[in-house]
């Protein structure tokens, strides 16, 4: 599988494009801003965009979706639980200081039961994209993660060392906690993909991220 980071915008937000061995069908995970320089490196890898995805809508994440939307015409796929986020685009631009973008159209809200993109996209869409869902919510209201193969495309989730903050509108620690303990039962060999900073493992998180150990070690005490 072929996996590019982009790092766009002011707030060097990681957006990826993911796609499989053969074919020229690809997502493209959390394009937060730079939509003309997505645009070229998605026509540099000749590859078609069969869906864009949004882990979370804050700004930094879905900044470029519209742009990209009119441009390819591939489906917008953000979480239900993002809604009042994402209408709340515009005015945090200017909160910034940043150019306005407008709210994007969403094609298809992710309900939280669903596990499976294929469960809203046929596959003669996504090719040879199989995308698993899961929810994470917590850094905000309605969070995903997108897994395809062994890559996880967590958000800010989840970080090198790290976790996400739970400060902004729609933060709950508590919430935050129980997705990080659902992340935790995961395979150690996913290869974890933030919005932010470097790559890593979920192994390695469990074995050295502090958030991570202080959460395992307050489930060893209850027990």
């Amino acid at each position: 599988m072929g996996v590019k980071t982009m790092i766009t915008g002011p707030f060097q937000e990681n957006s990826y494009l993911a796609w499989t061995a053969g074919s020229n069908r690809a997502v493209i995970i959390d394009p937060g801003d730079d939509a003309d320089r997505l645009q070229a490196i998605i026509e540099a890898e000749h590859l078609q965009l069969a869906a864009i995805l949004a882990t979370h809508a804050h700004l930094d994440h879905v900044g470029a979706v519209d742009q990209l939307r009119k441009w390819s015409g591939a489906p917008v796929c953000i979480p239900e639980g993002e809604r009042e986020l994402l209408a709340w685009l515009p005015a945090s631009c200017r909160l910034f200081g940043l150019p306005e973008r407008p709210v994007p159209e969403v094609d298809h809200w992710l309900k939280s039961e669903l596990t499976q993109l294929s469960g809203l996209l046929p596959s003669a869409n996504l090719g040879e994209l199989a995308v698993t869902i899961h929810a994470t919510p917590g850094h905000t209201a309605g969070g995903v993660c997108y897994q395809i193969d062994q890559a996880l495309f967590v958000g800010d989730t989840l970080f090198h060392d790290s976790v996400g903050r739970t400060d902004l509108p729609g933060g709950d620690w508590p919430t935050l906690e129980q997705s990080l303990r659902y992340l935790m039962t995961l395979p150690d060999d996913l290869v974890v993909y933030p919005g932010h900073g470097p790559a890593t493992t979920l192994g390695r998180e469990k074995q050295s991220n502090p958030y991570l150990l202080d959460i395992q070690r307050g489930a060893v005490a209850r027990a």
